[in-house]
């Protein structure tokens, strides 16, 4: 592929600095008491992990099952979203694909397994809840790192003008088995949260007409009509697709000091039809991607310039939860922490990653060419953090050194054929990865960043442990050629501290479980101050600069 110009990432910076300066004005927050949010603030929401693999057979296979086809879902899309971005035809394809039909049609794609009860759409997904709308209610949402547009389950009440309805009671649709699994599914869409525009006081529907619609991402506006409602389609990454209008609406937080406030001016996809195999076990999407509409960057303009995260193990207890914080995080901070600058993915505009150097296997440093990783030489390079993907893809120059070097600790092992997995051996994983009776030890697996950082997960993020009763896998995909960027998935991130932060484009991440510094009690962003899980006093102190000169960069 040819260099990128120099000339044209310049302008980029450029044009969406002054972007973001204009954003700035707009980083208003309102106090519920008519206060002034105090310096350094910060606010925190629940995120619940994805369900542990169960104990019975059949369906753990329909659990990894499930998890290669969203994996995989996940990845055809974000290559049509790289290539109709450099041609700028991602508009044209959305209003070409924007009738209920063809969406209808699309849904051929999605062949999850939903043989059982086993809510198998859940899989691999962490879930955040937050409340939007006056008066404020909860929606779970799923936690989103490489997407742009936040969607909420909706249902509109007919009004005069051109927009989408929900045809009736339920438009959501995913891809069933036998009567037992149609029936769960049945029960778990009579629970949905649906977002009401009609009942919310905040609500403002944006027109086609209006400049800022012209503006939105995904946008299926046919004309500038003053009657019409902005209306987008959606292609996610996992193969979701979602319909509906845009709006700008309030959601309500509980800063560090204990007082109610509500973000104003968000963008809200207000979504009247989903299909696809996950759009059963959540309310719609968070957006923590890298773009002017995401909830994420609206976010950090009001709390300091950041957000952090923090991934829970997918075996953690059913009843715990972890965090995510925008603002100021002082659990970021500890021994460990590391810090690389953010590289943000010039080919895929939400997505961003740290900026690899080199992989390392026990003390070996793999053979992997210098520009799988240089994104400003080759299109497709570079690494995205993706905590909607699981399992950790990556191209076939990384892939196949990865791999093979983890391979000679385990050939000795019986190979066994996994659907969704190249690298399976008939061995009980358990503990730290250290096996005399097999002759097994799992070597440390290092990703070299940027300025010396370097991560090292668990040897259970890097060999999945009772992939099958008894069978381990290499945590690791191979993406086609010429099909990156690569994808750290959520396997790779868990138990680490995550934080973006956008005012001066850095990353910080360290070790930790998740579970020992408990932020909150209750969803919807509720901070309490209180013990933890580990019997220590939980730490919600915020400290930092004021959000009010915070400049966000981003290159997109």
């Amino acid at each position: 592929m040819p260099g990128r110009s120099v000339v044209s990432v310049l302008l980029l910076l450029l044009l969406h600095g002054l972007l973001c300066l204009q954003l700035v004005a707009l980083a208003e927050i309102e106090m519920d008491d008519g206060g002034v949010m105090e310096e350094g603030s910060c606010t925190h929401f629940s995120v619940s992990p994805p369900p542990a693999p169960p104990e019975d057979a059949e369906e753990r296979r329909d659990y990894f099952r499930a998890m290669a086809a969203k994996d995989l879902f996940r990845h055809e899309q974000l290559i049509t979203m790289m290539g109709s971005d450099r041609n700028g035809s991602r508009r044209r394809q959305a209003k070409e694909s924007s009738k209920l039909p063809e969406v209808m049609s699309a849904t051929s794609m999605f062949e999850l397994p939903m043989r059982s009860a086993l809510n198998i759409a859940h899989v691999g997904m962490y879930l955040v809840s937050v409340r939007f709308g006056t008066p404020a209610l909860p929606y779970n949402l799923v936690l989103d790192t490489a997407n742009d547009l936040t969607w909420i389950n909706c249902r509109l009440r007919r009004r005069k003008g051109k927009h989408y309805g929900r045809q009736s009671q339920s438009q959501t649709m995913s891809v069933g088995g036998d009567d037992g699994a149609a029936a769960a599914l049945a029960k778990k869409e009579a629970n949905k949260n649906w977002y009401r525009p009609a009942k919310s006081s905040s609500w403002r529907r944006i027109r086609c007409s209006e400049q800022e619609c012209a503006d939105l991402p995904y946008n299926t506006c046919q004309s500038p009509s003053k009657a019409e409602s902005c209306s987008y389609y959606q292609k996610m990454q996992d193969g979701t697709v979602t319909i509906g209008i845009y709006g700008k609406e309030k959601a309500t937080v509980t800063v560090s000091d204990g007082r109610m406030a509500k973000l104003p001016g968000l963008i809200l996809g207000c979504s009247v039809l989903e299909a696809g195999g996950s759009v059963d076990a959540h309310d719609g999407v968070l957006s923590l991607g890298n773009g002017h509409i995401s909830f994420a960057i609206h976010a950090v303009l009001r709390f300091g310039g950041r957000f952090s995260f923090c991934l829970l193990s997918a075996n953690s207890s059913r009843d715990a939860s972890s965090y995510l914080t925008f603002g100021p995080n002082p659990a970021v901070m500890g021994p460990g922490t590391m810090e690389t600058e953010v590289l943000y993915n010039v080919d895929v505009k939400p997505a961003y990653g740290p900026r690899v150097t080199s992989i390392f296997v026990g003390e070996e440093r793999l053979d992997i060419p210098d520009d799988v990783w240089n994104t400003e030489k080759k299109l497709g390079a570079g690494v995205i953090l993706d905590t909607s993907t699981s399992v950790t893809s990556l191209v076939p120059e990384a892939y196949e050194p990865v791999t093979a070097a983890l391979d000679r600790h385990l050939a000795h092992l019986p190979r066994v054929n996994m659907e969704g997995f190249e690298y399976c051996y008939r061995w009980t994983f358990t503990g730290d990865g250290v096996d005399p009776a097999h002759n097994v030890t799992i070597p440390r697996f290092t990703v070299e960043m940027a300025g010396g950082a370097r991560l090292e997960p668990e040897a259970k993020s890097v060999v999945m442990p009772e992939v099958e009763a008894g069978v381990a896998c290499l945590a690791f995909r191979k993406l086609p050629w010429g099909g990156g960027p690569c994808i750290f998935g959520n396997v790779l991130m868990q138990e680490y501290i995550w934080e973006i932060d956008h005012a001066k484009a850095k990353m910080r991440f360290r070790k930790d479980k998740c579970n020992t510094h408990h932020l909150h009690t209750s969803t919807g962003g509720e901070v309490t101050n209180g013990t933890s899980r580990s019997g220590k006093q939980a730490n919600s102190t915020c400290n930092g600069t004021s959000s009010s000169s915070t400049v966000v960069h981003r290159v997109n």
